[in-house]
């Protein structure tokens, strides 16, 4: 199984030191799983939606294979936030991005994290809301984070260790687990 990444520096595990990720995390659990899969983490550092919309499909195609199973996992929202990215914007580019890749691939979306600046927060907060309601229209599996990641005393610790925005290594593992645990997320990735 192919699996690309799709995201913002949180998604390129940014502040982990091991390099890993939740994307790492998640490829690691299904090896030990058994599943053959190959990885490609394309987080890129303050990726808004706006932007990642005009790279997603070429970056995913040079990774296509014919007779492999191919899935396509974006998650997006809090660089959009922190530039200041209007939400009419990320989510007109979040539309046209989702519908295309559905015409190519399996899709999951993973909903965006919390950071510990307040208004931030609560701007990602009605983003997350508002891209699950896409996903549900769309008939995109969705995983929601930022409420579980909150609640995290462990996800927290990794935020105030790391800049506020990005977790160390401990948060990113804290959000894998989560993100495992999810009934969509099993069932997107094979997993038992």
């Amino acid at each position: 199984m192919i699996l690309c990444f799709f995201g913002d520096s949180l998604t390129l595990g940014v502040g982990d030191v091991s390099g890993l990720g939740w994307p790492g995390r998640l490829a690691a659990a299904m090896r030990g799983q058994g599943i053959d899969v190959t990885a490609y983490n394309l987080g890129v550092r303050k990726d808004a939606t706006v932007r990642m919309q005009h790279r997603w499909r070429a970056e995913a195609m040079l990774r296509k294979m014919e007779n492999t199973p191919f899935r396509l996992i974006f998650s997006f929202g809090v660089a959009d936030v922190c530039n200041d990215v209007p939400i009419e914007e990320s989510m007109g580019a979040a539309v046209a991005m989702l519908t295309r890749a559905r015409g190519e691939a399996e899709v999951l979306v993973i909903g965006p994290t919390p950071v510990n600046d307040r208004d931030r927060r609560e701007k990602i907060s009605a983003l997350s809301r508002v891209v699950e309601s896409m996903c549900r229209r769309l008939d995109i599996p969705f995983v929601p984070t930022l409420d579980a990641m909150h609640r995290s005393f462990v996800y927290g610790q990794a935020l105030n260790e790391g800049d506020g925005i990005h977790p160390t290594g401990a948060g990113y593992a804290d959000l894998a687990e989560h993100i495992l645990k999810h009934d969509a997320a099993r069932a997107f990735f094979g997993l038992k």
